[in-house]
């Protein structure tokens, strides 16, 4: 039954969760591994660096999301591969529901009445995405991974980084992969970076769009909608 609805040409719903889904982002989501870690020192050294580096990471974002994710993610190394997976529903209960946009999740429950195909498509970690999907009930995950070595963070992430250009390959490697016909299917973003995944469906939706988006969606007709 299973394979025969995958050989069924299906539409589907994309999903940036940042700032379209969820009032949160990786920062607080690292800010919250960091101060629980079991070591005052650890949290200490964790908090002091990721503040030390916080101009660059600003740079890093202004000139490609990208090189903020590279940027970013090193901020995880030597952290332990168990711990980050164990953490992984409480980072998403604590860290993402509690910021979810009330309309976001209206929109969820809608696009399942619809029978679409839901996929969360996020630079965030998929050992936080995959829970906060399976609570949100959203079908699949494509998401960043941390590389390990011997069970703890190298704080590289492993090809391709989810973010700009990579969102829309992995997208349409997602839909050639199961049967997706891009042309009847949705994604939602709020930001400029979100672009490339919003040009590649039939139907795109700015959500709480930065300037830039907002002005490409509304000369291009794409509806520009508020999440609250």
């Amino acid at each position: 039954m299973a394979e025969n609805r995958k050989n069924q040409v299906r539409a589907a719903a994309f999903y940036d969760v940042d700032g379209t889904l969820v009032d949160s982002n990786v920062i607080y989501v690292y800010l919250y591994y960091a101060l629980r870690m079991q070591k005052i020192s650890d949290r200490l050294g964790r908090l002091l660096r990721a503040a030390f580096f916080s101009p660059a990471y600003a740079v890093a974002e202004v000139a490609s999301r990208t090189l903020f994710n590279k940027m970013f993610y090193n901020n995880y190394r030597g952290m332990e591969h168990e711990r980050l997976v164990l953490m992984g529903r409480e980072v998403a209960e604590e860290a993402l529901l509690t910021h979810l946009y009330g309309d976001a999740r209206k929109r969820v429950d809608k696009a399942r009445e619809m029978g679409l195909v839901q996929v969360i498509v996020s630079g965030s970690l998929d050992m936080i995405m995959e829970p906060f999907a399976e609570i949100l009930g959203i079908d699949r995950v494509l998401a960043n991974k941390l590389e390990f070595e011997n069970g703890r963070a190298t704080g590289r992430l492993i090809p391709p980084v989810l973010a700009s250009k990579n969102k829309k390959t992995v997208i349409e490697a997602f839909a050639r992969e199961e049967n997706i016909d891009l042309t009847r299917s949705y994604a939602f973003g709020d930001s400029r970076y979100d672009l490339p995944m919003l040009e590649c469906v039939g139907f795109p939706c700015a959500v709480n769009p930065d300037k830039e988006l907002e002005q490409i969606a509304r000369e291009r007709g794409w509806p520009v909608v508020p999440f609250a």
